[in-house]
């Protein structure tokens, strides 16, 4: 079965695997709330979705960099 997306069918793609190498900030403050280096966007959206429990406050933003956060 095909995706479909607002009635249409979206073309065949195959996966993508690039390194993301990001921060997760709260917007207010500055201060950062994560970090990771990955290859999966869904690892990203979990990372947003588990700081954004542990930091109910905070405004999550996620800033990608073009290295990893430690050397």
């Amino acid at each position: 079965m095909p995706d479909i997306w607002k009635g249409r069918p979206l073309p065949d793609r195959g996966p993508a695997y690039t390194d993301l190498h990001y921060r997760l900030y709260d917007e207010r403050t500055g201060q950062v709330l994560s970090i990771n280096s990955t290859n999966s966007l869904a690892d990203v959206a979990a990372d947003v979705l588990r700081t954004q429990r542990e930091n109910p406050g905070a405004v999550v933003v996620a800033v990608e960099y073009d290295g990893p956060a430690w050397t």
